[in-house]
């Protein structure tokens, strides 16, 4: 099945495979069971659209919470409130600190603040990741940190670290964290008990039987972060990578296509590491011509990010996108992600040219409403569109 079946539009596409990751394998952080329904899922999906598909398992080992508190103090007694711990945090007994608010807890957000010890430290997001915020933190004797979405009433799932923080991260809503800075500051209660879990991880390679030698690399990741649906984190991806192909975009291109639905990208870019590591080290990496990279294109600010956290993208890929976005009528900003990195980051650090299309910013992401009806379905199509264009541009 390499055609789309008569009569259903590409945008119904979308919406069907996202409905089918974001509300039916809801729980897609790595280890849940709606992670493994989604591998399931994908493999059978590629194999029935006439695709040949390898599997690439591997192991992440990672700190999950699995039983967390935190309670507040702002001048009427403790009230518990909702939160969320961030992967990789350290447990802590439950002990009472006072909450110092620190900004965007970066080193300039510091400067002006004495006392910063053995205090929780209250930050907003954005500006820096969480993992950089947590190790500012901890420079500066926090005892945890605690962050809030200072664009939206909702906890976000956060990461501490990858493997191990030096101190725990907590997420509390901007009602809660506004009340607390409002009132001067407040003292809080919190604990958090984790475990080291090895966790079992899968990345799929798919393909056209005779697509052998160079080619270009196209990319999304299928995991989430905890307690989010990811509709456009990254469900927009996937389902735009299975709608492409259903569509049989990918078919007689001047360019052979590969398709890899990466594993573990939301503990640290772990899935498409290991992929373009074992690439490297078989000396396959300089038969990729370029990687695209999806991650997050489900809202209507699709931008083209030119440079994130760790590596830089290939410029001439990146104009390329802007003028066939441009010619689709859509004027896509180019912009840098001072917090991101993703799948295309292994192998952009490798040499290899790297565009990545994403909705920047995108305040809803990894958060409970990051779902099926809060996602834009021509945004999504309009990708689609896109990148049978862009490949039909490159050889």
């Amino acid at each position: 099945m390499s055609g789309k079946p008569a009569g259903e539009s590409v945008e119904e596409q979308l919406k069907s495979y996202i409905h089918r990751l974001s509300l039916d394998y809801p729980d897609r952080f790595v280890g849940g069971k709606g992670h493994r329904k989604t591998f399931e899922y994908l493999y059978r999906t590629l194999r029935s659209c006439g695709l040949w598909v390898n599997v690439q398992p591997f192991t992440a080992d990672i700190h999950v919470p699995h039983r967390w508190s935190l309670e507040v103090d702002i001048g009427q007694g403790y009230e518990k409130v909702e939160t969320l711990p961030g992967i990789g945090s350290p447990s802590i007994r439950r002990m009472e600190y006072e909450i110092l608010p620190v900004g965007h807890a970066r080193e300039e957000d510091y400067e002006s603040l004495n006392n910063t010890e053995g205090k929780v430290h209250l930050a907003m997001l954005w500006k820096s990741h969480e993992t950089a915020k947590i190790r500012e933190a901890a420079m500066r004797g926090a005892s945890a940190l605690i962050w809030y979405n200072n664009y939206i009433d909702e906890l976000y799932s956060g990461a501490c670290d990858y493997i191990l923080a030096p101190i725990p991260g907590f997420a509390i809503r901007k009602s809660v964290a506004l009340r607390v800075i409002e009132a001067g500051g407040a003292r809080v209660r919190l604990r958090c008990s984790s475990k080291r879990r090895r966790i079992r991880c899968r990345n799929l390679e798919a393909g056209y039987d005779g697509d052998n030698g160079r080619h270009a690399l196209l990319t999304a990741h299928y995991d989430t972060r905890p307690h989010t649906p990811g509709a456009s984190d990254d469900a927009s991806g996937v389902a735009v990578m299975l709608a492409f192909i259903r569509s049989g975009y990918g078919r007689d291109l001047p360019v052979k296509l590969r398709y890899l639905f990466a594993d573990c990208e939301e503990e640290g870019c772990i899935g498409a590491e290991q992929f373009a590591a074992q690439r490297y080290r078989a000396n396959l990496l300089k038969v990729t011509s370029c990687v695209v990279n999806l991650d997050a294109v489900g809202w209507p600010n699709l931008c083209v990010i030119t440079r994130d956290r760790d590596a830089v993208m290939d410029d001439g890929l990146s104009h390329l996108a802007c003028d066939v976005l441009q010619g689709l009528g859509y004027t896509a900003e180019r912009v840098r992600s001072k917090t991101g990195k993703s799948n295309h980051t292994p192998f952009a650090l490798r040499g290899v040219p790297s565009l990545w299309l994403s909705d920047y910013p995108n305040y809803i992401r990894h958060s409970s409403i990051d779902n099926a009806f809060n996602v834009d379905y021509p945004t999504m199509s309009l990708v689609t569109e896109s990148l049978r264009l862009i490949f039909r541009e490159l050889d």
